[in-house]
């Protein structure tokens, strides 16, 4: 049998490798657009970026944390077994879509192999009807609703503050205008680090808070600070290895951006990020990104948009929450196997 502390400790480094996964993975949504319009170079956005992301653990709560640890997955059917096999589903996952240039969500993908993995436990366990114990409907409900709104909402945003900009461009010199949007193109860029650190590195936070109660070691969920600042600075260095296959997709191939188009998607994402995690809800920075830059491109001509890769976006974000969920079944039923050997 397997060494509980040990078995923690290897939970714990999972997790950080899957923070990790997603900063590189998820860094091109803060990025690709300062970059794509030459407002910073790579090297100058992706320690902007960082920074921003660490510096997100100093301004929000833990909301997020404890709805990704203690609101989807009902804590007495979890293990870390459980938590270690849902974490390498996600992660496979995360290097598939990475390698293809695909920006899907590493945020579902961590929920779909976590759900995976606990409702294969549940159903070897306890017999197939309990699968779906283990899933709580509600912290569910709210967070596949937000799959749909959060990308809408970024794609009306940008739309709008686009359409703000080409009218303040027509009243401004052509320099003059490029100026203005480069420097509140830093400003937007920055908030949008910020958001991302704020909801995506608190899921890994969570993740690991959960694993501590499924060990033993708290009686009742809790996040301990050292939890926090390691799932953010591992954030913050996944970041600077940055994500430059999916910078490519998001900065040029989507629809091409200048400053104030960059602008206007990077502000949009944030807002709408912003109001996800206010409400403690775990959400994608890679579909509201594709979203706002898809309002950007819209607001200019909706011939500038290539919506046939927006369209295979779309189908690989419905497939990421059950491809993922299978990832971390088939592990966790490996493990099972050993464990019966």
């Amino acid at each position: 049998m397997t060494d509980p502390f040990l078995l923690t400790v290897l939970v714990v480094i999972a997790a950080l490798g899957f923070d990790f996964v997603n900063g590189f993975h998820d860094a091109a949504n803060s990025i690709a657009t300062i970059i794509a319009t030459r407002v910073l170079t790579p090297r100058q956005a992706v320690l902007w970026a960082a920074s921003f992301n660490f510096l997100a653990l100093f301004l929000f709560g833990t909301g997020v944390a404890k709805t990704v640890g203690s609101g989807l997955i009902a804590l007495d059917a979890v293990t870390p077994t459980v938590i270690l096999a849902g974490l390498l589903g996600a992660i496979g996952w995360g290097l598939i879509t990475w390698w293809f240039r695909i920006p899907t969500s590493s945020s579902h993908a961590l929920i779909g192999g976590y759900a995976g993995s606990a409702m294969l436990n549940g159903a070897v366990r306890h017999g197939i009807a309990a699968a779906s114990d283990s899933i709580l409907a509600a912290g569910w409900t709210k967070t596949l609703l937000f799959i749909v709104i959060a990308p809408v909402l970024g794609l009306i945003l940008a739309h709008g503050l686009m359409k703000l900009a080409l009218f303040a461009q027509r009243k401004l010199a052509k320099k003059k205008a490029e100026k203005l949007f480069g420097r509140l193109q830093l400003a937007s860029s920055a908030f949008l680090s910020l958001m991302h650190g704020s909801n995506d590195a608190q899921k890994t936070a969570g993740i690991i808070a959960g694993a501590l109660v499924a060990a033993g070691y708290f009686e009742h969920f809790t996040i301990p600070t050292w939890v926090l600042i390691l799932s953010y600075a591992t954030m913050g260095l996944g970041t600077l290895a940055g994500g430059w296959r999916i910078v490519r997709t998001l900065g040029r191939d989507l629809t091409r951006l200048k400053p104030a188009g960059g602008f206007s998607a990077e502000a949009a994402a944030a807002m709408s990020i912003l109001l996800a995690t206010f409400l403690s809800l775990p959400v994608s920075t890679t579909h509201v990104t594709t979203g706002a830059v898809v309002g950007v491109g819209a607001a200019r001509s909706v011939r500038l948009v290539r919506w046939g890769l927006a369209g295979r976006i779309v189908w690989a974000w419905i497939v990421t929450i059950p491809a993922s969920a299978i990832f971390g079944a088939g592990i966790m039923g490996l493990t099972i196997l050993i464990e019966k050997r």
